[in-house]
């Protein structure tokens, strides 16, 4: 009798690691250490530089042209002139909500951040972006154009503060596409 209770025991034992081998296979393709985050397709983490083949004055204003048609407003834009006679510039957006209080709020931050600090009960009332470019004039007539952005949101419940997190890129490539479409439409 105790013989037959061990073999249904033996029997039990090999389902059980044989269901566990095939569900196993299913799950090492959900996690590759080396499989690049798509989240992280545009993030440069030192900014996004471009030389632009257009005056400075016509990239300054494709900036503020910019972000005005993304419905935000600029809090800060400045040129000057060198002691070489070149233009250099900066154009601030305000904080563009692009999010806010939803139940995805949280999930939409996350969505364009390198990484979002983990806050336990934490009630995200909304998500928020800054732009800040950098103009230069360069000595052949070109433009160097910086762009660098800033994903914030505030969470009520747990600190009631506003956090600021490093954008993944997304938001800056998006705007940048707008500056190249409108610098092509001015010709």
């Amino acid at each position: 009798m105790k013989i037959k209770y061990f073999s249904y025991f033996l029997i039990a034992i090999f389902a059980i690691s044989t269901i566990n081998l095939f569900s196993q296979n299913k799950d090492e393709d959900k996690f590759d250490p080396f499989k690049a985050d798509p989240r992280l397709k545009y993030y440069k983490a030192e900014g996004y530089d471009y030389t632009m083949n257009y005056s400075f004055e016509r990239v300054y204003n494709a900036c503020k042209t910019a972000i005005e048609e993304l419905g935000c407003q600029i809090i800060n834009q400045t040129y000057s002139q060198t002691d070489d006679g070149f233009y250099k510039g900066k154009v601030f957006s305000d904080y563009c909500v692009f999010i806010g209080k939803t139940d995805t709020t949280f999930d939409n931050i996350e969505r364009y951040c390198v990484k979002v600090p983990i806050i336990r009960g934490g009630v995200w009332v909304n998500g928020r972006m800054q732009y800040k470019f950098i103009i230069n004039e360069n000595k052949d007539g070109t433009t160097y154009l910086k762009l660098k952005g800033e994903v914030s949101g505030r969470e009520d419940y747990v600190t009631s503060k506003v956090h600021f997190f490093e954008s993944n890129g997304y938001f800056e490539n998006q705007i940048i596409e707008k500056i190249n479409a409108i610098l092509t439409d001015q010709k």
